[in-house]
């Protein structure tokens, strides 16, 4: 398999003009909009030629806390007006494009601020908020997530929200959801709906990566290969998922093998895989990057220097760096040196979520 790496100068010139020319979308990723932290995640994602961004917003919240939060959002994005804006519409993604902004959707990964209520949702879409995970690990009103040791499919509650997110308009996301509760959205959903940040179960590495063995740290149940199949799906949900009208959006987070592969590569193995599984025109991309974690990354560094490609994850290639979306156009480099189609390519990278945003969210 050819890597990114391995491109003619002509080659990357033609990869680097696709991406100039595409709509690019990271289906998940954490913002962070306070003091100096703001511009660093928007200049980011600008500088890697990123349209547009599903930030996670209203985690661990109530209504009220999230309304203040999503007010914040819309205050700063008033006052950074130059560079960023808030998205309600496919209309509006086409328009940051156009004028070279960041286009920012709202999209908790969880549906728990909403209080189990299915008539605060239509006070969250005038807030702007486009699309919902229906749970995050655990369990919720809707239903189960995927670190539930037993688990259901959605309750009574979790059929009528998916609803109800039809009815309006939003987004139903499924990435973190357990199984039994995907299928149920997958079948009751009138609307496609979308895995934006997973990996395929089948093809989602085993063997720990040092970078996987970094964030052992983490408290997983089970521990974190365990979690990362759980977050994973399987090949019977990604096609249902695509039979539906969705997009699968591959993520970086669990893709790093063991060994000297590039991060980068071996994000396309996952895209080659799901591509070989349900066709290009159903996966994205979706990074899963939280600034708040790659800041305190930033912070550590410029403290332990000596430590760089050593103890911190030491196994990402340096074209990614550490946790920063200025390196997505290696993406495009990648798909490009796998012998994808322009269109395809550019499906990929962001155009097949906005043709899935423009239908669910009717404009």
């Amino acid at each position: 398999m050819r890597s990114f790496k391995d491109l003619t100068p002509d080659e990357e010139a033609h990869a680097l003009a696709l991406h100039k020319e595409a709509i690019v979308i990271d289906a998940s990723q954490v913002g962070y909009t306070d003091y100096v932290g703001e511009d660093l995640w928007v200049d980011d994602l600008l500088a890697g030629g990123i349209t547009a961004s599903n930030a996670t917003v209203c985690m661990g919240t109530q209504l009220g806390e999230a309304l203040r939060e999503l007010k914040s959002y819309h205050s700063w994005a008033k006052s950074s007006e130059e560079k960023a804006l808030i998205a309600t519409s496919a209309a509006d993604i086409k328009k940051a494009k156009e004028e070279g902004k960041l286009a920012v959707i709202f999209g908790p990964q969880d549906s728990q601020f909403l209080e189990g209520t299915v008539d605060f949702l239509k006070i969250a879409y005038d807030y702007g908020i486009r699309i919902i995970q229906l749970t995050y690990n655990y369990r919720n009103s809707a239903g189960d997530g995927c670190s539930e040791k037993k688990q259901a499919g959605l309750s009574n509650y979790g059929f009528a929200l998916v609803e109800e997110m039809n009815k309006l308009g939003v987004l139903v996301d499924l990435s973190h959801t357990g199984d039994p509760s995907s299928m149920d959205a997958i079948e009751h959903s009138k609307d496609p709906v979308s895995f934006t940040h997973t990996l395929p179960r089948a093809s989602t590495p085993r063997e720990l990566s040092d970078f996987a063995k970094w964030n052992n740290k983490y408290m997983f149940y089970g521990g974190w290969t365990d979690y990362a199949l759980r977050r994973a799906k399987t090949d019977e949900q990604i096609k249902a998922c695509a039979e539906k009208g969705g997009v699968i959006g591959i993520t970086p987070f669990f893709a790093k093998k063991p060994g000297k592969s590039t991060l980068t590569d071996d994000i396309i193995d996952q895209i080659d895989y799901t591509v070989d599984l349900v066709g290009a025109k159903h996966v994205g991309f979706g990074s899963d990057v939280d600034f708040n974690s790659t800041l305190d990354r930033m912070a550590y560094i410029s403290q332990h220097p000596e430590n760089i490609d050593k103890t911190y994850f030491p196994a990402l290639d340096k074209d990614w760096g550490y946790g920063w979306l200025r390196y997505m156009p290696n993406l495009t480099k990648g798909l490009v040196a796998r012998g994808y189609s322009d269109s395809e390519v550019k499906g990929i990278i962001g155009e097949n979520f906005y043709r899935l945003f423009k239908r669910v969210w009717r404009g």
